[in-house]
């Protein structure tokens, strides 16, 4: 079926990926953070493929994506990273789902569940300096030793959250670090495995820190391409997987003096050839591009003009007499080979890449493709 707008998820660049991150993590362990459909990327057709590249350790933050997981074959280990309220331990035990424990009450509630359930594997996750989720490092201690006590109860990981991760030179970094390891000297000794690194830390932390087996790192943006600062994901290699493209629908010449969508916002200058869209904000084309984002086409970039629509975006292609030979069905790369890079549009809609690409919507068809074969799925059939 034709759909005006689709992305491309490249499974081999996923692969490379993949390949650079555990070239730095020597001995430590990826675990390949699926949250959200995979960022957006789709959940099970990237966790398959990570799977079949031997990765063995997953994670994600709601419940509904780690019990697909498990129901479409994913055999390795899974972790809910979020809170999780009492009556979802149930399910995480018939699911062999572990469990992140960041407040007293939900560590309470995982002993009393195991009592009645079965046994459960739990990380515990500490607040170092996030001021999200975790224990404060005060009442770890205790509550970890109440947890090692219960029976049926395994302490698979000792975790938190880096706030600065990105900012090597920050003091703040350090610190948080030196507050974990600290708690670590406590009681490390009872846990399996230890994760602090998401993506930017796994480039910023020295290549020492991962010199062990028992680390683990946490890694989403990274196997999909792209960190928060652009320069740090060039040095590292990293390559985007998604490619997102719309097709043209309509093309009309207009006078001088045409306003162009909602609200008027621009104006042409003289006579144009405006080209029609067919992706829009409900796709996930941000309207922060309105007027300053700029598109891909036949190897130029061409600015968006007028305010981003639900369904259509407006493009400027200049001037008739020397616009570009294209018609309807004519594919517009609005980030990706052939156009601006994600980073890029990041920057143009004062976000971050993964952001754009979490924000494609679900009627958008993704195509993945490896190498020369490609399959086409769309957001819901994922799950």
């Amino acid at each position: 079926m034709w759909h005006p707008a689709f992305v491309e998820i490249h499974l081999d660049k996923l692969h490379h990926n993949l390949r650079q991150i555990r070239q730095r993590l020597g001995p430590a362990v990826p675990i390949a953070v699926v949250k959200d459909d995979a960022y957006g990327h789709g959940l099970l057709p990237v966790a398959r493929a990570l799977q079949e590249a031997g990765v063995r350790h997953f994670a994600v933050v709601r419940l509904h994506e780690a019990v697909a997981l498990r129901q479409a074959g994913i055999a390795g280990t899974i972790v809910l990273l979020g809170a999780v309220l009492p009556d979802a331990l149930p399910h995480c035990v018939q699911h062999h789902i572990e469990v992140t424990v960041s407040s007293p009450a939900l560590a309470e509630a995982v002993c009393a569940a195991v009592k009645r359930y079965g046994p459960l594997r739990v990380h515990v996750k500490v607040d170092t300096g996030m001021g999200r989720l975790g224990l404060w490092p005060e009442e770890a201690p205790a509550i970890i030793r109440r947890l090692a006590q219960t029976p049926g109860v395994t302490l698979a990981g000792l975790c938190t959250h880096l706030a600065t991760a990105d900012r090597p030179d920050d003091p703040f970094l350090q610190e948080q670090l030196e507050r974990f390891d600290q708690l670590c000297r406590q009681v490390g000794d009872a846990f399996e495995t230890f994760h602090v690194a998401s993506s930017s830390a796994l480039f910023t932390l020295p290549r020492s820190y991962w010199n062990s087996h028992r680390q683990r790192a946490r890694i989403g943006a990274a196997l999909y391409g792209y960190l928060s600062r652009a320069e740090q994901a060039r040095q590292a290699g990293l390559q985007p997987v998604m490619r997102f493209v719309a097709h043209i629908v309509q093309i009309r010449t207009v006078p001088p003096g045409t306003t162009i969508s909602y609200g008027r916002t621009w104006t042409a200058p003289g006579w144009r050839r405006i080209a029609v869209v067919g992706a829009g904000y409900g796709d996930g084309i941000p309207r922060r591009l309105s007027n300053r984002g700029q598109v891909g086409l036949q190897g130029r970039r061409f600015p968006i003009v007028g305010t981003v629509c639900m369904d259509m975006t407006m493009i400027d292609l200049g001037d008739p007499e020397s616009a570009p030979d294209v018609q309807e069905g004519t594919p517009v790369v609005f980030f990706g080979d052939g156009g601006p890079s994600i980073m890029e549009v990041a920057r143009w809609a004062e976000t971050v890449p993964y952001e754009l690409s979490c924000m494609a919507a679900q009627r958008v068809p993704r195509h993945y493709l490896a190498h020369s074969r490609a399959a086409s799925f769309s957001s819901a059939e994922n799950l």
